[in-house]
Formats: structure tokens, sequence, C-alpha cells
């Protein structure tokens, strides 16, 4: 099995795109799927650079309805029209982000839905994707790791209403036969939290090794060097994640650079940063 990051706010190649938005290419089972369709056509370019095959793509994981990770559908199903694209039910919804008095849109999510109705498999809260790969959602709800800001909004006919990320899905890929050897978690923000996303998984599968983890971890916003979270928080969610004795971590996109150094104070050489280009093998 292999992942390969696609794109991503970074890359190991000046020959190689990058951009705020997060694609992972992965080949597991005998299947390919896409995991996160990046925030434009820069993954169909990227993919072409590193000889990795669109054609036989038949999943796309849209993790939740933010444009860093819906921006590429067009452009994988122009490439394959046969591809189902995964995402969760309240994800089509209208998320906003306000500045001042005014709103600008963060997902498109629901016009790619209408636009491509007979592709979407949209699910409530738990869905199979192919043999051993399922989608969830947080089924743990500890607010305490979540990580939001106060100005995200969802409009709701004429007006507004808190984001709370009901939208946000992630993955539970099993690389072996038996599920009993273990997952790897697959995200993209985690915004409901790392250690709730971790609990769900052994909730729903027992006290199962946890292989590894792929996700970013939403601790920078605009300003890759600025935290969006507290140091209190960063400690808390370390302790609790490693708690549940996780194997390697590697994150990307919107941990950002500050984040990522923080976090490396608590896990050391657990965890890495995966840059578009680089790939694991499983």
């Amino acid at each position: 099995m292999r992942i390969v990051m696609l794109i991503e706010n970074t890359a190991v190649s000046s020959k190689l795109l990058v951009e705020h938005g997060m694609s992972l290419y992965i080949e597991a089972n005998g299947k390919v799927c896409v995991f996160g369709a990046g925030a434009s056509s820069k993954l169909i370019n990227n993919a072409k650079r590193m000889n990795l095959s669109l054609e036989n793509v038949s999943a796309v994981v849209i993790p939740h309805n933010h444009l860093a990770f819906s921006g590429g559908i067009d452009h994988l199903l122009q490439i394959n029209p046969d591809a189902k694209v995964f995402a969760l039910s309240s994800a089509e919804c209208r998320p906003v982000r306000k500045k001042g008095p005014f709103y600008s849109p963060m997902g498109n999510l629901t016009e790619k839905i209408k636009k491509y109705r007979d592709n979407f498999v949209l699910f409530r809260s738990f869905q199979q994707v192919f043999e051993g790969f399922f989608l969830l959602k947080d089924e743990i709800r500890d607010e305490s790791f979540y990580v939001t800001d106060k100005n995200w909004k969802i409009h709701s006919g004429n007006g507004y209403i808190p984001e709370v990320m009901e939208h946000e899905c992630f993955g539970a890929l099993f690389p072996y036969g038996d599920r009993r050897r273990g997952c790897i978690i697959l995200g993209g923000c985690a915004h409901c939290g790392l250690p709730n996303m971790i609990r769900t998984v052994k909730k729903n599968w027992g006290d199962i090794p946890i292989i590894s983890i792929v996700t970013g971890l939403h601790l920078m916003d605009e300003n890759p060097k600025k935290l969006t979270v507290d140091p209190d928080f960063l400690k808390r969610t370390a302790e609790a994640v490693k708690d549940e004795n996780v194997g390697a971590i590697y994150t990307c996109h919107c941990t950002g650079i500050k984040g990522y150094e923080e976090l490396k104070t608590y896990f050391g050489t657990q965890l890495q940063y995966l840059q578009t280009g680089e790939e694991l093998s499983f």
C-alpha cells in the first residue's frame, strides 16, 4: 500500500506545485482513491509530474466542506467521470467566514453536489469506501479538543449559525487483511480534534493498533508562523494523543511551520512533516 502527497502547502521539489490545499493519492487493496481534492487543478499537474495515473481513481473523499479540499473535484471527474465522491450528508451546507460586517464563502460543496449528484455518495456517520477503507465522523464529541474559529458560520436560511464542524469526516484505512493488525487514520484538518478521531476509531474496532496518522491539524490560518491555538491546548492535545500509544504521525497543510515546531517538542521523531511529492509505504 502506498500514500503519496499529491499537493499541500509545501513541496520537496520546486518542480512540484503547492497551494493552501491538500490531496493524498492512495493505492490500497487493489483500489486507487484520492483523499481530499485540493484547492484547484494543481493536483492534476503534480500527478503527471510524479507519473501517477488518475484515470484509475475510483473514489474521491472530501473530508469537509472547505475550499482547500474541494477545488479539484471538477478536474478529477473530467479525467474519470465514473469516480464516486464521498462526503458527509451534512457537508451539503454553506460555510462562511465573517470578517467585519462581511461574509465570504469557505466551501462550495453544495454546488458540486448539485452539479454531480450521480457521482456523490452522501452518508450520515459511517461509510465503507472499499474493502478495508472506512469513513467516520467524530463520535466522542469532546469539544475541548475542537479547533474552530468564532468567525466561522454556516449560512442557514436568512441568517447564520455557529460552525461546529458537523460536516467533517476522516478515514480508517486497514493496510493488512487482518484488521486486528491495525489501521492508518487519514484526516483533513482534524477540526474535531485528533484525540477524538483516535478514540472514535477505537470505539468502532476496539483497542486496535493505530499504525500511523496522516492529517493536517489546523494550528495555522493565513499566517503559517502564527498559531491559532494557545500553548495549553497544544499540551493537552499532545498528552491525550500520546496516551493512546499511536504510531508515526505525519502532518501537513494547515498545521503550519510554527505548529509543527511546537508539536515536535512533545512528539520528537514520532512527528514528521509530509510534503508534496513524498510517499509512505505500508
